[in-house]
């Protein structure tokens, strides 16, 4: 599945994580640490969580860093798995927002989670 993700204009790599920031699983380019990703990764979205439940958002569904060079997206699969992927600043973000949440429904089914029903990207 995350080499599959490798397949869409732009998208560069991707991971899953567990919330507790741990590699489940990745697919990232050459240099970029495993481990960072997965910390940083998890540290993301709890303070993403945080900031939807104090700031009456609703449930958390996709964090997205924008910066120089790219984008740091990453999203909730339900039982503790969390999907990061790193976009390159050309990519057309909303193919990346459709693969990425197709990606997260696909390995929420695969891992047996239930993951939060979700709004449209777009919306």
């Amino acid at each position: 599945m995350l080499k599959r993700l490798e397949a869409v204009p732009g998208l560069e790599g991707s991971a899953l994580i567990s919330a507790d920031g741990f590699t489940l699983a990745s697919s990232l380019p050459p240099g970029i640490s495993e481990d960072k990703v997965a910390a940083m990764g998890a540290a993301m979205v709890s303070v993403a969580e945080r900031i939807n439940k104090e700031l009456d958002r609703g449930r958390f569904e996709m964090s997205i860093i924008t910066g120089s060079d790219g984008y740091t997206l990453a999203t909730n699969i339900g039982l503790e798995a969390i999907l990061i992927v790193l976009a390159s600043k050309s990519a057309r973000l909303g193919l990346v927002f459709y693969e990425v949440k197709r990606a997260a429904e696909e390995l929420s089914r695969v891992l047996g989670a239930s993951r939060p029903e979700s709004v449209s990207p777009e919306a």
